[in-house]
């Protein structure tokens, strides 16, 4: 059963995201200029989300990269709940707990539209239940899956630096339970731990190279201070656990004890981050507090059932059917939302495509050539994704301003060459579109015309951005 329900989840989700969601949301563009630059790391993650984007390029014209983005969120969140269901089985050693584990979470956003909005939260699903599988596994099953737990962890790591919050965790306990400690009198540990490492590494060159700068941005995310919105962010994300409790201890669920080292290993890891991650949110305004703590919604229920006894809750296969029934409201709640464009979710910034190819259009009218550069404003970054040319972004890399989408080989001589075509961010005043920021960097680029487009947007509403041409062959016509 939890197979089948994953398969159809994961087809269902794909398909309903994918028909009706008007456009990528902007973490798309930047995965999508991580993946194109092909580096070990960027200004706000390391390297799996332009890793995985990567793959998605290869997969084209077979896979369109719109689908690929909602293809590749809900095949890494069915390999997630795979993941949560097999370490139930291990913890619990019951089907029906495992699947009550698995249809819990229904009830949590982040394994549907909660995680399309963002390139990095839906592979800390993918990842995390596994490496609490496989810490339980190497303590207690065999020493060899202590590769297992290097090779998923450092695959969630370089996914997010979050994941790095179980690691201390799992080495005190590794120290303070004898029976974890036995595992340092082999060599596996110590050759796991390098292989972790190894995995590190390419992104601590980068890192290093980069002056840190993915540590730079989220300090400019967050100031000291009281944060009132993290209590409120807390019950948005854990508002699943109090549920079941409400359903689950009328029905007879009673606290317990963890019964087994397992259960004990697996709350020690996964509570103390979790208190300490709410603590420093709490005193730190500030940042998408929501969007950092929501992948811990994911191991929440197993936690929960590791300390409430479901065994006297009869039918608990009611339970699980009703949950089950909760994932079917949400899939078709989600569809008739976009579906009825209620509150504009259906056709929110559907007018992205249709300018960028006119745009494109405009230019190869102009030139006669495709259009292999962009720059400007923050609009132009959806040329990257969208345009059919589909051009880079005429932005260098800059430790002082430690740009999110940025062009890591562009120069001087690739736009006096190939041409550029400047956008501004739409509604921009003409004292703003004179591009003088985008070209500071380019002191040898100097635009041959300007002008301004207007198009209606989803509400009929007339937009204007403007346009700033810099034509191919600018370098030899200034050689003459």
């Amino acid at each position: 059963m939890a197979a089948g329900f994953i398969l159809v989840y994961t087809i269902a989700w794909t398909m309903a995201s994918f028909l009706l969601d008007p456009s990528v949301p902007y973490d798309a563009l930047e995965a999508l200029n991580w993946a194109n630059n092909g580096e070990f790391g960027s200004p706000k993650n390391p390297y799996m989300v332009g890793g995985v984007t990567a793959l998605g390029l290869l997969m084209e014209p077979v896979i369109p990269l719109s689908l690929y983005w909602y293809l590749s969120h809900f095949v890494g969140i069915g390999i997630g709940m795979l993941g949560v269901w097999l370490l139930s089985k291990r913890l619990f050693g019951e089907n029906q707990i495992a699947l009550l584990s698995l249809m819990s979470l229904n009830l949590a956003g982040i394994i549907n539209f909660d995680a399309i909005p963002y390139n990095d939260n839906y592979l800390l699903v993918t990842f995390w239940p596994y490496m609490f599988l496989f810490f339980v596994k190497a303590v207690y099953d065999s020493k060899y899956h202590w590769f297992s737990l290097a090779l998923v962890s450092g695959l969630a790591a370089m996914s997010k630096y979050s994941s790095f919050a179980f690691l201390p965790f799992m080495f005190l306990y590794t120290i303070l339970v004898p029976e974890a400690r036995k595992t340092y009198r082999s060599p596996v540990i110590y050759l796991a731990g390098l292989f972790f490492l190894l995995l590190l590494m390419p992104n601590v060159v980068w890192l290093y190279k980069h002056d840190f700068a993915a540590f730079h941005w989220v300090q400019s995310q967050i100031t000291v201070g009281l944060n009132s919105k993290a209590v409120g962010a807390l019950l948005a994300v854990f508002y699943p656990v109090m549920l079941l409790i409400l359903i689950l201890k009328p029905l007879g669920a009673q606290w317990v004890w963890p019964e087994t080292a397992e259960r004990r290993a697996v709350l020690w890891v996964f509570t103390p981050p979790v208190i300490l991650i709410l603590g420093y949110l709490l005193t730190h305004c500030g940042g998408r507090v929501t969007e950092w703590l929501q992948p811990f919604a994911v191991l929440a229920p197993v936690a929960l059932f590791s300390v409430l006894d479901v065994d006297k809750v009869k039918p608990l296969r009611t339970i699980v059917i009703s949950l089950l029934g909760f994932a079917i409201v949400a899939w078709l709640g989600y569809s008739l939302v976009m579906f009825l464009d209620l509150g504009g979710a259906g056709t929110k910034f559907n007018y992205v495509r249709r300018v960028t190819g006119d745009l494109t259009s405009l230019w190869q009218e102009k030139y006669h050539r495709p259009l292999k550069y962009v720059g400007g404003g923050q609009f132009s970054h959806w040329f990257t994704f969208y345009a059919p040319d589909r051009p880079a972004v005429a932005i260098r890399w800059s430790d002082k301003d430690k740009p999110n989408i940025y062009d890591a080989r562009v120069t001087e001589g690739d736009i006096l060459r190939d041409g550029a075509m400047f956008i501004s961010d739409v509604g921009a005043t003409y004292a703003r579109t004179n591009f003088a920021e985008a070209l500071a960097v380019f002191p040898g680029i100097e635009l041959e015309s300007k002008q301004y487009y207007s198009f209606k947007d989803e509400r009929g509403e007339r937009l204007v951005v403007g346009l700033g041409w810099v034509p191919p062959g600018s370098a030899s016509h200034r050689e003459k």
